[in-house]
């Protein structure tokens, strides 16, 4: 058995991974990864495009986390390594950005492969060595740091970094190696399930809509056999072949349930009741007016506007006047409150983010180390820690690994002190 030394072993070079790497100049660091390549995950996301971050202040930036706790603990790191200063670092490593009106940011290529090559390259100029085809079984310490065991060799280490993901997306490699890690080391799991995933829906009535949109839609959320909704939210909805998706399913996937009812506003607005008496006084004043225009006219594209009559029984040249009693209460319903009951979440291998992970109590937020295993060190997803889309996800992966590399820096240099 051959028996390396370094500095810091990174496990995993996923955003986290590799992002660490490059920032870590001046120490002795192995990279190991189970793919053939890095970055495989990174190169999917935003659509292939990588929107690595937002414009958003740290204030705003922290309110699009799960809870108080998360996003508690992660303001450390975001506090040491902002969005701005995430934008800085890119542009001033050769990274052209481009900012869109949403305050989302992306590589102006639009490619996520620029943003792998450009850390993959700036980790070996920091002097960083990648094992690739390598997958990690065991992590020990030992009397002057750990040793890392894979299928061909033994390494060791003063300092692990955890940087394996979650489990979504799992065709990329993050299939929950990291937990088990982790838990041999003593480390608490917080279940983990699928996040930033959209839902099935029972008796799915729309399926020929698949790749159509709702802009700004309003949906309270049930669950089944409760009277009262457990959450209102707002935002833009995606029609797919078998259910819903967009940001307002996405960013609110952590929360739903099978069997859950989600009450959909197939019109933008923000205040449903104010919108029923809208729409019950317009039918009223415009009793020639064709009901296909009228609900066209609201927001509805074509197939769907033809799809809500159809299932009314009513034809496309009616009018107003029309109308039975029936027919205007059930339209109006149907155009608030379109009634979905959910099937199921989709799977982690749709799923772009993971819910749940290592218990973040057993973390010191200040520089993530863990306060089981002085030493070990856990960064970006494999954490629990999960955002909303839109960069949320990738700069939490970014911060947390600077947060890391500032931390090992001190620590590697005391003890070679």
């Amino acid at each position: 058995m051959i028996y390396f030394m370094y500095d810091v072993i990174i496990i995993g070079s996923g955003a986290s991974g590799l992002f660490l790497a490059a920032n870590l100049s001046g120490l002795k660091v192995l990279v190991l990864e189970k793919n053939d390549r890095p970055g495989k995950k990174i190169l999917i996301t935003g659509g292939g495009m990588c929107n690595l971050t937002n414009c958003d202040d740290n204030e705003t930036f922290l309110t699009h986390f799960t809870n108080k706790k998360q996003s508690n603990f992660l303001k450390p790191a975001l506090s040491a390594f902002s969005t701005s200063q995430t934008q800085n670092w890119f542009e001033e490593h050769g990274l052209a950005l481009v900012v869109r009106e949403d305050g989302k940011v992306f590589p102006q290529s639009l490619r996520a492969q620029s943003v792998v090559d450009l850390l993959f390259s700036a980790s070996q100029r920091n002097g960083a060595q990648y094992k690739f085809n390598e997958r990690v079984s065991t992590i020990k310490q030992t009397d002057s740091g750990f040793s890392v065991s894979t299928g061909k060799e033994t390494y060791v280490a003063r300092a692990v970094v955890l940087a394996t993901g979650g489990m979504s997306y799992s065709t990329t490699g993050s299939t929950g190696d990291g937990y088990v890690l982790a838990k041999e080391l003593g480390h608490t799991i917080v279940p983990p399930t699928p996040g930033l995933v959209g839902v099935t829906i029972q008796n799915y009535p729309f399926v020929e809509l698949a790749g159509n949109s709702i802009r700004k839609t309003l949906i309270d959320f049930t669950h089944k056999g409760e009277p009262k909704r457990y959450l209102r939210a707002q935002g833009d909805l995606l029609f797919t072949h078998n259910g819903l998706s967009g940001p307002v399913i996405l960013n609110n996937a952590r929360y739903i349930q099978k069997g859950d009812i989600l009450a959909v506003s197939l019109i933008p607005t923000e205040n449903k009741e104010i919108a029923k008496q809208e729409l019950r006084t317009f039918i009223q004043d415009n009793p020639k007016k064709q009901v296909y225009t009228l609900i066209k006219g609201l927001g509805l594209f074509s197939s769907l506007a033809l799809k809500l009559l159809d299932s009314q029984g009513i034809g496309k040249t009616d009018t107003c006047a029309n109308l039975s009693k029936e027919k205007r209460l059930n339209l109006i319903t149907d155009l608030v409150d379109f009634s979905f009951e959910v099937s199921a979440k989709n799977s982690f291998s749709s799923a772009m983010v993971t819910v749940g992970g290592l218990c973040l109590d057993q973390f010191d937020r200040r520089t993530l180390e863990s306060r089981l295993v002085p030493g070990f060190y856990a960064a970006g997803e494999v954490l629990d820690l999960d955002g909303d889309t839109g960069g949320y996800n990738l700069q939490t992966a970014f911060s947390t690994a600077m947060l890391i590399a500032k931390a090992l820096k001190i620590s590697c240099k005391k003890t070679t002190e």
